[in-house]
């Protein structure tokens, strides 16, 4: 089977990496086959892992901040100039309309594959052509969706534009036209929901509130590039206002939380702010299954190799609070936050790390580097994003005494 995502435009490399950690944490065999266009294509592997792959597509699809739509791929034209609307018709002619939950339906359609009639007996379908092509002259998408939908309601479906049960999509990603069935969300009302609860919880919104810090598609991607399954424990050592932990302990992720931060007043606000969106509400003794508490970076309160992942955006040195005084001061901060680190991540799970100075990767030298992002905010500020493993603790470097950010 092979997935489309249609990915966000809202950054060039972190939209493809949070699919690709996400097929990982939910042990999902896949090999990438197609990326253009803000289209990524993956070929999922069959494993005995994945049991029920609409639960698991749906687990994925809503934990994903930076793709629109996770699509199905029925068909693939990679037609010729002029000869566009013939070959892209003739893959959804021949195509399998069922899903992949539809097996039954599948094994009895294959004596008899010339004989489609009456295959989408009872259902309803949508056809809508998206992507960035210019389609060849004299052929406008209403058209191409209008042809299309002739072909698959000569197959027993009924036109539905407003409700389907099934949508079908044509989506161009450079030369190839791919024929989909969407998967998820399954309606406009779902995507309009998942785009208002995102926008529910930015930051100038919740009870407490810090500027600088994170919007919640950023940190929801960053969290997700930790590669934390749900259960497993996620620090945050610089938390804040607490907007990482809020994205990695709501539902769609389900992690266990805990943060540190120097502020008294941050520790508080950040309580405020996951109690509100109820971030472990009824899990455990005290209703909260996370810990926020007052504590520096550099002395984290916690045992060796006891987090599976560590998503932290460091101070920056302008608004945040930073003992000491000037660039030596957050460079020795860094260091033995990172040592820290280190030390309580479980070898071989990640760390995402953000700062404001690319010379932060070098800091990075007990840790292997898997993966480096820039983030434009605006002209005087640039995210940098370090995606990380611990080594194991006998295989770990000297500290440099010459690193100075």
């Amino acid at each position: 089977m092979h997935l489309a995502f249609e990915l966000s435009g809202e950054h060039q490399t972190l939209p493809r990496a949070e699919v690709f950690a996400c097929l990982q944490v939910l042990k999902i065999p896949y090999a990438e086959r197609i990326f253009c266009d803000g289209v990524l294509v993956v070929e999922v592997q069959p494993s005995p892992l994945v049991p029920a792959p609409a639960a698991v597509l749906g687990l994925l699809s809503k934990r994903l901040a930076l793709t629109h739509c996770v699509y199905e791929v029925k068909g693939v034209s990679t037609s010729k100039p002029g000869a566009e609307a013939s070959e892209i018709l003739a893959v959804v002619k021949e195509a399998d309309l069922n899903d992949f939950s539809e097996e039954g339906q599948r094994e009895g359609q294959r004596e008899g594959q010339s004989e489609r009639q009456g295959e989408g007996q009872g259902e309803t379908f949508a056809v809508r052509v998206r992507g960035k092509r210019k389609l060849e002259r004299g052929l406008g998408r209403a058209a191409l969706e209008r042809k299309a939908g002739e072909i698959i309601k000569r197959r027993g479906y009924e036109v539905n534009l407003r409700k389907p049960s099934k949508t079908f999509v044509l989506l161009f990603a450079g030369e190839a036209c791919l024929f989909c069935l969407l998967l998820h969300p399954h309606s406009a009302e779902e995507e309009k929901e998942k785009k208002r609860q995102f926008a529910e919880r930015r930051p100038h919104l919740r009870p407490f509130f810090s500027p600088g810090v994170l919007k919640p598609k950023l940190a929801r991607a960053l969290v997700n590039l930790s590669g934390v399954r749900a259960g497993g424990l996620l620090l945050d050592p610089f938390c804040g206002t607490g907007g990482l932990l809020l994205e990695a302990g709501l539902p769609e992720v389900g992690a266990r939380v805990v943060g540190l931060d120097v502020q008294e007043k941050m520790v508080r606000g950040a309580r405020e702010n996951l109690r509100l969106f109820g971030v472990g509400l009824g899990k455990g003794r005290s209703g909260e299954d996370f810990v926020v508490l007052v504590g520096d970076a550099s002395k984290i309160p916690l045992q060796d190799s006891s987090v599976d992942a560590v998503v932290t955006d460091l101070p920056y040195g302008r608004s945040s609070l930073v003992a000491g005084s000037g660039c030596s001061a957050l460079s020795a901060l860094y260091q033995n936050a990172l040592a820290e680190i280190q030390r309580v991540l479980k070898p071989g799970r990640r760390a995402v790390v953000v700062s404001n100075s690319p010379t932060f990767f070098s800091l990075l030298y007990n840790f292997r580097l898997l993966e480096r992002h820039a983030y434009r905010v605006h002209k005087s500020l640039t995210r940098y994003v370090a995606v990380a493993e611990a080594k194991s603790k006998n295989s770990l470097n000297l500290s440099p005494n010459d690193l100075i950010i």
